[in-house]
C-alpha cells in the first residue's frame, strides 16, 4: 500500500513525479527564503520540507500545478512569521516568569538579520523573495497572493526601514570618534 492509499483512499496520477521536479528546482530557494525569514538554517530546512509536505497532501486541490512554486514559497512565509511569532511569545512567557531570555543563535546577532527581523511580516516577506531568493515583483507577488504594486510599496518601505536602521550605528560610531578626536 503506497502512501497516496493511505493518506487520500486513491492514487493521484504524476504528483509523485511532479512534486520531486518541484523539490530539485525549488528547494534551495525555499531554504533561503526560510532563512530569510526566519534567521535559521535548520528552521529554515524545516520550514522548506514542511512546505512540501502541505503541497503532497493538498495536491488534489491544486488547480494549477505551475502555481505550486509560489504556494511553496507562501507556504514557507507563512510558517516562518508563525515559527517568530511563537518565538516571540515563548521569549515573553520566559521573561514574565522571571527567567532568562532564551539565547538567539549566532546568525540572530548579525546586524542585517536582526534588521530584517524587525521588519513587518510583510515588509520581511518581500524582501527576502525580492532579494534574497531573486524573484521578480510578479513573482513575488503571486507567492504572497498581494498585487505587484503592493510589493513594490512594502519592498520600497522596507528597504528605507533598513537603511535607517543599519545607519544608526554608523552615525553613532561617527559621533563617538568625533568625541574622542575633540
Amino acid at each position: 500500500m503506497t502512501d497516496d492509499t493511505v493518506t487520500s483512499g486513491r492514487q493521484i496520477p504524476g504528483r509523485e513525479e511532479a512534486i520531486a521536479t518541484l523539490f530539485y528546482a525549488c528547494y534551495p530557494q525555499l531554504v533561503a527564503t526560510g532563512y530569510g525569514v526566519s534567521g535559521d538554517w535548520a528552521v529554515a530546512e524545516e520550514l522548506a520540507q514542511e512546505a512540501f509536505v502541505r503541497l503532497w497532501r493538498r495536491w488534489r486541490w491544486l488547480r494549477d500545478p505551475e502555481a505550486a512554486p509560489a504556494y511553496l514559497h507562501r507556504t514557507v512565509v507563512n510558517l516562518g512569521n508563525s515559527a517568530i511569532q511563537r518565538r516571540v511569545l515563548e521569549r515573553r512567557v520566559t521573561a514574565f516568569r522571571g527567567g532568562q531570555p532564551v539565547e538567539a543563535g549566532p546568525e540572530a546577532s548579525m546586524e542585517l538579520q536582526q534588521a530584517i527581523g524587525a521588519l513587518s511580516p510583510r515588509k520581511r516577506a518581500c524582501v527576502v523573495l525580492r532579494y534574497l531568493v531573486g524573484m521578480t515583483e510578479a513573482q513575488t507577488a503571486q507567492a504572497l497572493g498581494i498585487t505587484p504594486g503592493t510589493v513594490k510599496s512594502q519592498t520600497h518601505k522596507a528597504l528605507r526601514q533598513l537603511r535607517q536602521q543599519l545607519a544608526e550605528p554608523v552615525a553613532a560610531e561617527h559621533t563617538r570618534a568625533a568625541e574622542a578626536e575633540g
